[in-house]
């Protein structure tokens, strides 16, 4: 007889602080990112929060894919700054 069950694999949970250090972001442009919805929520765990390590982790990916194989959504021309999430500066 086989089992379905499938082992967990562990998650890990990152402090805010923690996060910041792996993607060199400050506080406010985290938050800000996570409300626009282009970095991954993190987790409520009472009166904190903690983000999936995991989830970090793919978000780094795609930023460096991104750098790798050139910004699919067309650059920053007209966009966004895709290392920071900024508008362009005006020249």
């Amino acid at each position: 007889m086989t089992s379905n069950v499938q082992p967990l694999t562990p998650r890990r949970l990152l402090r805010r602080s923690e996060v910041q250090d792996r993607v060199g972001l400050s506080k406010s442009t985290l938050y800000s990112r996570i409300s626009a919805g282009s970095f991954p929520k993190p987790v409520s765990l009472g009166s904190s929060v903690r983000w999936v390590e995991a989830e970090v982790e793919a978000w780094i990916s795609e930023r460096v894919s991104e750098r790798d194989h050139g910004n699919e959504t067309g650059g920053t021309a007209g966009g966004t700054d895709p290392a920071s999430g900024a508008p362009p500066l005006a020249a």
